[in-house]
């Protein structure tokens, strides 16, 4: 049901508001601080919930197996590590609720008419924030929807760019952890580390098409479509879709990688510390310690490859939150500063496998898709390293 019939002005209205060039920005602005705003308000007791049934059942698991290699790999293994990631289900609802409400509507199409501006500084058009705006649910759609450009080279560099934009899973991640860590600056430290997101993926597209894509985008010409009431039906079919995934993602490769990490951490003796685990983390650690990310933070940087969430659920292995949750325990053994540079690197790190799959399919280019990935390592640590000593420097 569309809000005005055609060849009345409502529509025309709202747009000379929504898509103006300093109106728009700031409502556009606003409307993500909402969004994170809502998230933290709304999700903050089913979180609760989900908490303390998993420390529930953890604790139920201690008390009806003996002490023991199958105890350890219950509640330390399968527990703490898929409950760790079926604890933040209630912000990935919020999140891809919230987007969904946000395409039903027709303010997406805005959006991309408005970032055409932006777009066209880093040698893009606005047709190319339509790809690059899928990626706030998955990269993996966001790489496939850049068939839509017509210019190779844009096509190219919209590739390149859509594992720089946050996806659902690294967004949940990043309020996961600065609810943790921040309590009540989290809303400012997640807006904050979005914003600059998408500033660095704004620097590296003017940086790619400077020196290696010259030329003149093409212009962008775009209908927009009228404002639609947001349809329940729709949105819900979106949601229970991205819901449904990350379900089973949680109950697949985050469980079987979280079962993985434990027996890692466990072999030979028993201690995390000197486990096999710990001699494959220490052999990457000097690349973390100017980040100031010890070798289990880099372990967790590592294993986000297969899946962004499973950085949480390697964390709470790692840090043996056993009963206690992942929440409770992270702020007593990661600093503020090193928290913010994990963080960092996480949301510009290299995607996961799926998404890394998808780019190698849609560059053909073995150069150029090997020289994307090492720019995403490179940037994300470099991001981290500034970070953490802004941060030290900072008082963190």
């Amino acid at each position: 049901t569309e809000l005005a019939p055609p060849g009345e002005t409502l529509s025309d209205k709202l747009d000379r508001v929504l898509t103006h060039k300093i109106w728009g920005a700031l409502i556009f602005i606003g409307i993500m601080t909402l969004m994170f705003q809502s998230i933290f308000t709304f999700a903050h007791l089913p979180m609760d919930a989900l908490q303390a049934m998993v420390n529930w059942l953890g604790g139920a698991i201690s008390k009806l197996i003996p002490p023991g290699d199958l105890n350890s790999l219950l509640v330390n293994g399968v527990v703490a590590g898929g409950g760790a990631v079926i604890v933040f289900l209630p912000q990935i609802l919020l999140l891809v609720l919230f987007i969904g409400f946000l395409e039903d509507t027709g303010y997406m199409a805005r959006a991309a008419f408005l970032m055409d501006r932006l777009m066209s500084k880093i040698g893009l058009h606005g047709k190319s924030f339509i790809p690059l705006c899928l990626g706030f649910g998955c990269n993996v759609p966001a790489v496939l929807g850049a068939r839509i450009v017509e210019s190779r080279k844009e096509r190219l560099l919209t590739v390149l760019l859509s594992p720089f934009v946050p996806c659902t899973a690294r967004l949940a991640v990043l309020t996961f952890v600065s609810a943790a860590m921040f309590a009540k600056a989290a809303i400012l430290v997640s807006w904050s580390l979005l914003a600059a997101n998408i500033l660095i993926l704004g620097a590296v597209g003017v940086f790619i098409n400077r020196f290696f894509m010259k030329g003149e985008p093409m212009p962008f010409i775009m209908e927009l479509p009228l404002y639609h009431k947001p349809n329940p039906r729709t949105i819900w079919l979106a949601v229970w879709s991205r819901i449904l995934a990350f379900v089973k993602r949680a109950g697949t490769v985050i469980l079987v990688v979280s079962v993985l990490i434990w027996i890692l951490s466990y072999l030979p003796d028993g201690n995390v510390e000197s486990s096999l685990l710990a001699q494959i983390g220490r052999f990457f650690e000097p690349v973390g310690r100017p980040i100031g990310l010890d070798w289990k933070m880099i372990t967790a940087l590592l294993t986000s490859i297969m899946a962004k969430e499973n950085a949480i659920a390697t964390l709470a292995v790692l840090y043996g939150v056993g009963e206690q949750g992942l929440v409770s325990v992270l702020p007593k053994v990661v600093s503020p500063a090193s928290a913010l540079a994990f963080l960092v690197v996480l949301m510009l790190f290299v995607p996961c496998v799926a998404t890394v799959t998808a780019m190698k399919r849609e560059m053909e280019d073995w150069k150029w898709f090997t020289a994307s990935l090492i720019l995403m390592l490179t940037v994300s640590l470099f991001g981290g390293m500034i970070t953490y000593h802004v941060a030290l420097w900072a008082g963190l």
